[in-house]
């Protein structure tokens, strides 16, 4: 098989400890092509249009993403991606409000798989 083209779509995988699980994933203009996740108890996938770690409590997310308990969640943009013009981090906590801080306990495992193109530079 010959690959004669590379695509620029990156992978984050996370299984969650017991914390907020606070990642910076890009530092420049990203789009949000879709993820897969899943959890014991239902937990919130926060996205933030960051080019650092968000601050939870202080920092609005972009998009909150339920994940509920014991399912299977899945976002595809398709051939569209999501913009986030200043770079792409994220965050899971266990309740839904934008200023949520609440960590998940270590027996409230949960995980994610983001995919994204960053603009360049990532």
């Amino acid at each position: 098989m010959n690959v004669t083209a590379i695509s620029s779509l990156k992978r984050f995988h996370l299984v969650t400890g017991a914390s907020t699980n606070v990642n910076s994933l890009t530092q420049v203009p990203t789009g949000f092509d879709g993820m897969t996740g899943w959890a014991t108890v239902t937990a919130y996938l926060k996205l933030f249009d960051k080019a650092s770690a968000p601050v939870l409590g202080t920092d609005v997310p972009a998009m909150t993403i339920m994940l509920p308990a014991n399912q299977t969640t899945r976002v595809d943009f398709g051939v569209e991606t999501c913009a986030f013009k200043n770079g792409l981090a994220m965050a899971i906590t266990l309740n839904p409000a934008d200023n949520d801080t609440t960590v998940l306990a270590a027996a409230n495992t949960s995980g994610v798989d983001l995919f994204y193109s960053p603009q360049s530079g990532a």
